[in-house]
């Protein structure tokens, strides 16, 4: 158990003793992006990261808004980075529910609530397997199931999943998408925007699969499209990305002769051109293992960026890197 927790522990994580309940946990400062942060002071919220209560392997999640409020209660299955399992439950800084969710290994699946602000339910959404998904499209979750959707004042919008539905952006400002729902799934015409790109959209559905899609920019350039959404790869897919890192690793000789291995988490953003930006040291190994990993992630070349909606955006992407001497 120790072990564990000190293989986690670096920059902005400390070790901790709950008075109370005698646990071990760990105490992480981090930004709304998910940067790592020293102080408690710079931080948008804190994590806490406690060891699993008696007969469970899961740790316990908590995580806190700078007025100490509660915004989410969770559990486990990793220290740093968090891979949720089970319930979760988020809350907006007045204390007001704002999400229950269910995971397995770090991903919504099942039955999700979402509320407004004022504590009215929103929606109602099921994430399931679909056999029929293209492996892209499953890794980048389960297929959305519309159950009910409400306005903000209690209005059923959407019933037993057919509707008009209205997709809000975080803070239920602005409507990002609408269209009609049919026994769950998106059907027929749906408009929507990107304002951080400034692009509007529509798109094509028929009983929840995306045909056909058109964006438009600021200045009325116009692009047909018939692939939604897709995630950022390297050029050549997996093996090409791993023949890469074969080619290009030099174990670092102090970290041979001393027999040090692990595996280096890093973050970092993948640009619309497809260069890499912004990389970062999540979970360390030793100084030089995790400046290699660093050094030969800000040589790769540009990767094929992210796709929504057509258009090519920044994504955030998390990559483990392993160092073994086997």
């Amino acid at each position: 158990m120790k072990s564990k927790f000190n293989y986690a522990v670096f920059i902005g994580c400390f070790w901790v003793m709950n008075s109370i309940a005698q646990k071990k946990q760990n105490v992480y400062f981090l930004k709304d992006n998910g940067q790592y942060v020293n102080i408690r002071d710079s931080a948008d919220f804190t994590r806490i990261v406690q060891e699993p209560d008696s007969g469970s392997v899961l740790y316990n999640v908590m995580e806190y808004y700078p007025n100490g409020n509660i915004k989410l209660i969770g559990k486990s299955s990793a220290v740093n980075p968090v891979k949720l399992e089970g319930q979760m439950v988020r809350f907006y800084p007045d204390k007001n529910k704002k999400q229950v969710a269910y995971y397995e290994n770090g991903y919504i699946s099942g039955a999700v609530y979402d509320y407004y602000p004022n504590g009215k339910i929103y929606r109602a959404l099921e994430y399931i397997d679909d056999k029929n998904r293209s492996m892209e499209l499953k890794r980048m979750g389960k297929e959305e199931l519309v159950h009910t959707v409400y306005d903000s004042t209690g209005t059923e919008l959407v019933k037993n999943g057919n509707g008009n539905y209205l997709v809000y952006n975080e803070d239920f400002k602005l409507v990002e998408e609408q269209g009609d729902v049919k026994d769950g799934k998106r059907n027929g015409s749906w408009k929507g925007v990107m304002r951080k790109n400034k692009i509007a959209y529509t798109e094509d559905y028929l009983d929840g699969k995306f045909i056909k899609g058109t964006s438009s920019d600021e200045n009325g350039n116009t692009q047909n499209y018939t692939v939604k959404e897709a995630l950022p790869s390297f050029k050549g897919g997996e093996r090409a990305f791993g023949n890469y890192l074969g080619q290009n690793i030099r174990y670092p000789a102090t970290a041979k002769n001393s027999n040090i291995q692990g595996r280096v988490i890093l973050s970092f953003t993948i640009e619309k051109d497809g260069s890499l930006t912004d990389i970062r040291i999540l979970k360390n190994v030793n100084y030089d293992i995790d400046a290699e990993a660093y050094r030969v992630m800000k040589q790769s070349p540009k990767w094929n960026p992210g796709l929504q909606h057509g258009v090519p955006v920044k994504v955030a992407y998390t990559m483990p890197i392993n160092f073994s001497l086997n």
